[in-house]
Formats: C-alpha cells, sequence, structure tokens
C-alpha cells in the first residue's frame, strides 16, 4: 500500500475506520475507566490502540489483562505527550487503513455517541480537520472543562480553555469553529496527520503541544470544528488534580514561548512580549500568597529555558 492511498481510505456507511488512541501514564484505574467507556460507544468500524508511555504502576499488564481486545504498545521510557502520541500515529499507520484517529488522555471518559457525532462534524465539513467535543469536569455534573478547545490570541500571547469553569447552560450547544482543540480528545482526520506529520516533540514532555499543531493544522487550509452533542468527561488539568505539577508548569512556561516564536509574527511577538509582565505578574502573586515558591521556581526555570530555546532557534536560523 502506497502512502498516498493509506492516507485516502474508503469511507464505509458510518464514515470509515475509526483507530482511538488513547495515551497511558501511570494512571491504571483511569485508563481502565476510560476503556471500558470506549468500549460502549457505538459507533463502528473502530479499533482500540493504546500506548502505554513507560508506566511504573502496572498500567500496561492491567490494561492487557481486562481489554485483550486493544492493541496495546509499550514504550519503555515516558516519551511526552508528543512523543506518545506521535508512537501511536506510525503504529496506527502501519497497521490500519483508517480514515479519522481520535486521541484520549487516559483520564477522560467517552459518551456513547461521541465518536459519531465526531466524525459526522467532518463529514459535514470537507475543509474540516479536526472535530472537538464538550467538554465537562468529571465529578463535577454541568460544570464545563471545555466547550470545544481553546481561543488563541497571539496579540496578547492569551490561550483560554473556551467555557471552562462555566455551569452548561445551554450556551456552548451551536456548532462553532475553534481557534485551537484540546489534547485529551480530539479527532483528526488521516490526511491532516499525514500532511502536518503530527505532533511537534520539541514541546515534550507537555505544555501547548496540542496549541501548537492545531495552529499547523489552521495553516496548510484546515478548519477545527466544534461539535456540541459530543460529550467527554475529563479528569485531569489543575482543577481535577486539585493542586499543579512542578514538570508541568515548568515545560507550560518554556513551550509557551517557543509556541509565540513559531506562529506569532514579529509585531505580535513583540506585543505578546511586552503584556506578558502584566498578565504573569498576578500568576505569580498568587502562588506567592499561597506560598507555593515551588511553583514560582517552575516558572522562572520554564521562563529562562524558553528564552534560551526560542534564542538557540533564531541562531540556527
Amino acid at each position: 500500500m502506497t502512502p498516498t492511498d493509506a492516507s485516502s481510505p474508503k469511507d464505509g456507511a458510518t464514515g470509515g475506520l475509526l483507530v482511538v488512541l488513547v495515551l497511558s501514564f501511570n494512571k491504571r484505574d483511569d485508563t481502565l475507566r476510560c476503556l471500558e467507556s470506549v468500549s460502549r460507544m457505538r459507533y463502528q468500524p473502530r479499533q482500540v490502540m493504546v500506548v502505554d508511555n513507560g508506566s511504573a504502576d502496572g498500567s500496561a499488564e492491567a490494561i492487557a489483562g481486562a481489554h485483550p481486545e486493544v492493541h496495546l504498545v509499550r514504550s519503555p521510557v515516558n516519551l511526552g505527550a508528543a512523543g506518545g502520541r506521535n508512537l501511536g500515529i506510525r503504529c496506527a499507520n502501519q497497521r490500519f487503513p483508517y480514515a479519522y484517529l481520535l486521541f484520549l488522555d487516559d483520564d477522560a471518559v467517552v459518551e456513547e455517541g461521541a465518536a459519531d457525532a465526531l466524525v459526522a462534524a467532518l463529514r459535514e465539513d470537507p475543509r474540516a480537520g479536526l472535530a472537538t467535543p464538550k467538554a465537562y469536569r468529571a465529578g463535577s455534573p454541568g460544570l464545563i472543562a471545555s466547550a470545544g478547545g481553546m481561543h488563541v490570541d497571539l496579540w496578547r500571547g492569551s490561550i483560554t480553555d473556551v467555557g471552562a469553569g462555566q455551569v452548561d447552560a445551554g450556551q456552548f450547544d451551536r456548532p462553532a469553529t475553534m481557534d485551537s482543540c484540546v489534547g485529551f480528545a480530539v479527532l483528526v482526520r488521516r490526511q491532516v496527520l499525514d500532511r502536518c506529520t503530527g505532533f511537534d516533540e520539541e514541546f515534550n514532555p507537555y505544555g501547548w503541544e496540542e496549541v501548537e499543531f492545531s495552529l499547523r493544522v489552521r495553516k496548510a487550509g484546515y478548519t477545527i470544528r466544534y461539535a456540541p452533542t459530543a460529550i467527554v468527561h475529563h479528569a485531569g488539568g489543575t482543577p481535577g488534580r486539585g493542586h499543579r505539577i512542578v514538570p508541568y508548569e515548568r515545560g507550560r512556561i518554556g513551550n509557551y514561548l517557543r509556541l509565540l516564536r513559531r506562529h506569532a509574527t514579529p509585531l505580535q511577538w513583540v506585543c505578546a512580549l511586552a503584556v506578558l509582565p502584566v498578565r504573569g505578574a498576578p500568576l505569580v502573586l498568587d502562588q506567592v500568597r499561597r506560598g507555593d515558591w515551588r511553583i514560582v521556581r517552575a516558572h522562572w526555570e520554564g521562563l529562562v529555558e524558553g528564552i534560551r530555546s526560542v534564542a538557540r532557534r533564531r541562531r540556527r536560523s
């Protein structure tokens, strides 16, 4: 099968083969809940693949025992969010003539009709390359985690989850075009993955890799469609964990600068840097007030590392 043939599979009556790709790292019970929800999805035909990203909690063994139908890919080390997803993409490309790939984080739970609604959103709009769901915070009925993705304003350097923290009163019930997907649940056309070559592993271990991917997808001429009837529940994020994770906070600050350098125009870059102290000061003061010096230090280290990374990239170019 040639690469061209593999990237353009024939759609069946239900829309074409779907591969569900779950990225797992040290969340055994969450991953099993995610896979149980995937097994109840109505969409067919589908295949399910799990990339275990070097888990040390017995996740891989538990997955193999509870879900022998799942194609389990074991990485001996943690490849990061971008690296783990890219490993899954490569394996899916080798094994399946799929039309769509649904990325799920291990702490996401999908409702039965989620995949049907996401695929329908892509089939209804030939320009759409990604489809995103409405997500609720797990354990908080009706509390929105993301209404389809993120709003990205490169002039202000602002990246915000649409609807996050709002009680769902129907205000996000209409389909829409989004600036960026969220990483924990997004459906992607096979052609998009072939053309845009997956996620940028410079953004490992995690932090804004899905935004960078989304902006590249949009530059390639595709749109991102929000399907409000596709419902997902997400346990992650700071609200779900109840605390901030130091490596994540360090990485997201450095990757924030990489994202701006990669996609902002020179004028947008200058404007974003000008407002950065104003936007960042309240966040720093809040952590100081809480006495969480680990996070303050992580943000500072991420800022320094990000500046150095941007400087190295400028010298190479």
